[in-house]
């Protein structure tokens, strides 16, 4: 299974959130994706929503953007 990126660094919230949430949404369950985001704000909230709807993720910061890898859990 192919790692998919979705590049949210020129987006801010709530446009970065809902493009996340609809990214995440469509996910096969066990597929990976890294959710890439420069806003401070937009990764808490994308952080939150995915927190709550039982994804895993791991929060990676990087030069000046951070890199939610997220994987959908098994249903």
């Amino acid at each position: 299974m192919t790692l998919t990126n979705l590049d949210l660094r020129a987006q801010r919230c709530p446009l970065a959130l809902l493009l996340a949430k609809r990214h995440v949404v469509a996910m096969a369950s066990g597929e990976e994706c890294a959710i890439l985001v420069q806003d401070p704000s937009s990764k808490s909230d994308i952080l939150r929503f995915l927190s709550q709807h039982g994804f895993q993720v791991e929060c990676v910061e990087l030069n000046d953007y951070f890199s939610l890898n997220v994987m959908k859990g098994t249903e």
